[in-house]
C-alpha cells in the first residue's frame, strides 16, 4: 500500500538531512532554524523539528512534512516526490513489489544507462578504458566508488540495451542518452570514459564523457533538458556536502578528474563546476553548506582570468571566496598524484588569497603600466562595486596601495562608481519579497494545535470524543483536518490521500500547531491545555452571542440562565496567554 511506502520512507529519512540539502540549518535548542527557501528573508524564520519531522516558516506560513517540502521545493507531484524520496531511502515502492506496472521516470532510465556503462567498464569491451584509468592512477576500487563507466565506440551499444529493456525512443531522447540521425537512433556517448553527474540529493541527472577512442571533443556532457541543468548542479556535491558542512568550506575545481583526485587525497569537501562560468544557482547551493569557497582552477593566468567573473558571482552571494594558487603548470590532479601532493595542496589551501586581493594580484603588471593602469583600475572598481561595502572594507588599504592612492581616495572612487550605476549594489538593503498572501489565512494556531496533537499521539486520536472536538473548532478547515485524522485507519493513510489530492493546508496546519505546542510538555498534557483554551473560547463566543440577543430584546428565559452560567465560567477561567 502507498501508505506503507510513506511510513517506511519517513522512518528511514531524517527531515533535517533532506531539508539540509536545500537550506543551511543551524541548531537552535531542540530544533533547527534557517532562511526560508520559499520567500526571501534576512532573519531566519524557518524552523525544522526533528522530533515531529515537520517544518514551518513563521514568515510565509509554509509548512508540512518531508513530502510537502520536496513537492514544494522541486515542483513535483506526490507520486514524483514519493519516487525521489524512495530512491534516496532505498525503498522499493509497493506497486513495484506487487508486480503492478508503474510509470518509469527519466531517472530510472538514467540509472539503467549507468548500470550498462559500469558493466562494460568491467567487461572485455572496457580494456582501453581500464588502461587509461590505470595510467591516471585510478585503481579499480575507485571506479566502483565513483560509478565510472565505459561507452564503447559502437554506435548503438546503449540504445540496444535500453530498447531490450522496453525503453521507448522518446524516453531515451528526453534523457539525452541518444541522438537521432538518418539511420535512426544512435548513442550520444561513444568511445568515452563515463562520469555520472548526480544532484545534491543523489539523483542521477547527467553523464560526462572523456574521449579515449575516436575523434571529437575531449569532454562532452549530457544536454540541458528536462532532467539536467548545468547551472544548477556541481559534480560530486552529493558526496561533498557533509564534509563541507563540517569544515565550513567547499573546494571548487573545474573537472571530473580533479574532483575525484581530491576526494581520494582526503579533501572530501570538493566539488567540480565542470567549467569556469559559475552561476547564482550554484552559489546558492554552496551557500547552504559553507561560508567559504576555495576555488582551485587551472594554474595558468588565462584560466584564472576566465574564472574571475564567476568568482564575483559567488562573493556577491555571501561566500568568502578564496583563490588557491598551485605551482605553475599543475592542476589539482597532477599535484595530488605526486608523493608529496597532499601536503603541497594543503599548504596551497592555507595560503589561498581572498578574491579581492587575488584580482589585484592578477592586475599587478597592468597597474604598474601607465598605458594599462586606467583599464586595470576600472576593472577592479567594477569588481569591488558589485560587492557589499562590508566585504570590501577590510581590503581597501591594500587595494589602494596597489593602485598608488590613499584609501579615502579609493572609497571616493567606489562611491562615484556606484552612483553612476557602473554596477548595481547587490548587497544594498534589498527589499524582502513579501510573504505569500495566504499567510493571513492560515487560521488560529490553537486550533492548528488540535490537529498537530491528533497527528502526533495515537492514544489521543483513538480516545478523543469526535463530536466534542469538532464542536470546539470554529474554522471549518481545521474541522475537516481533525475529522480526517479521527476517522482514518492510520496517519500514513490520510497523509497519502492529502498528498495525492494536492492538499497542502493539513500538513501546514500540523506543522504550525506543533510549533505552538513547544514548551507545553508531553502530548497529553498539551492536549488538556489546548482543549481548555478552546472550551473557554467557545464559551466566550456563546457569551457574546447571547449578549447580542439581549441587546436586541430577543433573549428568552433559557438564554438568561445560560448567560449567567457562561459568565461564571469565563470569570473563573484564567485569561489566555498573550490576550
Amino acid at each position: 500500500m502507498q501508505s506503507d511506502d510513506v511510513r517506511i520512507i519517513k522512518e528511514r529519512l531524517d527531515i533535517v538531512e533532506v531539508i539540509g540539502d536545500h537550506v543551511r540549518l543551524k541548531k537552535a535548542g531542540a530544533n533547527f532554524i534557517g532562511l526560508c527557501p520559499f520567500h526571501e528573508e534576512k532573519t531566519p524564520s524557518f524552523t525544522v523539528s526533528p522530533s515531529r519531522q515537520t517544518f514551518h516558516c513563521f514568515g510565509c506560513g509554509q509548512g508540512g512534512d518531508i513530502f510537502t517540502f520536496v513537492m514544494e521545493k522541486e515542483s513535483l507531484g506526490f507520486r514524483e516526490a514519493l519516487e525521489v524520496l524512495a530512491s534516496r531511502a532505498g525503498v522499493t515502492l509497493s506497486a513495484a513489489r506487487g508486480g503492478e506496472k508503474r510509470d518509469r521516470s527519466l531517472s530510472d532510465i538514467m540509472e539503467m544507462a549507468c548500470s550498462h556503462y559500469r558493466n562494460l567498464l568491467r567487461g572485455p569491451e572496457g580494456e582501453a578504458a581500464r588502461a587509461y584509468l590505470g595510467r591516471r592512477n585510478l585503481p579499480p576500487e575507485t571506479w566502483e566508488s565513483f560509478e565510472l563507466g565505459w561507452a564503447p565506440s559502437s554506435w548503438d551499444s546503449l540504445w540496444n540495451s535500453l530498447f531490450r529493456q522496453g525503453v521507448q525512443p522518446k524516453e531515451a531522447l528526453d534523457a539525452g542518452l541518444v541522438l537521432e540521425g538518418k539511420g535512426g537512433l544512435y548513442d550520444r556517448f561513444r568511445g568515452r570514459v563515463i562520469f555520472p553527474v548526480r544532484d545534491i540529493a543523489g539523483r542521477l541527472l547527467a553523464f560526462g564523457g572523456r574521449l579515449i577512442d575516436g575523434e571529437g571533443a575531449k569532454y562532452i556532457n549530457s544536454p540541458e533538458g528536462t532532467l539536467y541543468s548545468k547551472r544548477k548542479n556541481l559534480y560530486l556535491l552529493h558526496r561533498a556536502k557533509e564534509a563541507a558542512r563540517a569544515s565550513g568550506r567547499l573546494i571548487l575545481v573545474e573537472g571530473y578528474m580533479d574532483a575525484i583526485r581530491l576526494h581520494l587525497g582526503g579533501f572530501g569537501e570538493t566539488a567540480a563546476s565542470l567549467g569556469t562560468a559559475l552561476t547564482e544557482d550554484q552559489a546558492a547551493l554552496i551557500r547552504r553548506l559553507a561560508d567559504r569557497c576555495c576555488i582551485c582552477y587551472d594554474s595558468d593566468l588565462a584560466g584564472q582570468e576566465a574564472a574571475m567573473r564567476g568568482m564575483y558571482v559567488l562573493q556577491k552571494a555571501g561566500l568568502d571566496v578564496r583563490v588557491v594558487e598551485l605551482p605553475s603548470g599543475k592542476d589539482p590532479d597532477d599535484l595530488l598524484s605526486l608523493p608529496e601532493g597532499k601536503d603541497l595542496f594543503g599548504k596551497a589551501l592555507e595560503s589561498a588569497r581572498p578574491l579581492i586581493l587575488h584580482h589585484v594580484y592578477l592586475r599587478g603588471e597592468m597597474l604598474r603600466s601607465p598605458d594599462k593602469r586606467r583599464k586595470a583600475t576600472d576593472e577592479i572598481l567594477s569588481g569591488l562595486g558589485s560587492l557589499s561595502p562590508v566585504d570590501v572594507a577590510p581590503y581597501l588599504p591594500r587595494v589602494a596601495s596597489a593602485m598608488g592612492i590613499f584609501p579615502h581616495e579609493l572609497s571616493g572612487l567606489l562611491e562615484d562608481y556606484r552612483k553612476k550605476g557602473g554596477n548595481r549594489e547587490p548587497s544594498a538593503p534589498a527589499k524582502e519579497k513579501p510573504a505569500p498572501s495566504g499567510k493571513e489565512d492560515e487560521g488560529n494556531e490553537v486550533e492548528a494545535a488540535v490537529c498537530a496533537l491528533l497527528w502526533k499521539d495515537d492514544h489521543i486520536r483513538r480516545t478523543a470524543d469526535e463530536m466534542k472536538i469538532l464542536s470546539l473548532l470554529e474554522d471549518e478547515r481545521f474541522q475537516t483536518v481533525a475529522a480526517a485524522l479521527l476517522s482514518a485507519p492510520s496517519r500514513e493513510d490520510v497523509e497519502s490521500r492529502w498528498h495525492s489530492l494536492g492538499e497542502t493546508f493539513p500538513l501546514r496546519a500540523i506543522a504550525r500547531g506543533g510549533e505552538w505546542c513547544e514548551g507545553l510538555g508531553e502530548a497529553r498534557a498539551a492536549w488538556d491545555v489546548v482543549l481548555d483554551i478552546l472550551a473557554r473560547r467557545k464559551a466566550r463566543r456563546e457569551y457574546e452571542h447571547i449578549r447580542e440577543k439581549l441587546s436586541r430584546g430577543e433573549a428568552g428565559r433559557e438564554d438568561l440562565l445560560r448567560f449567567q452560567e457562561v459568565a461564571l465560567i469565563l470569570k473563573s477561567s484564567p485569561r489566555e496567554k498573550g490576550k
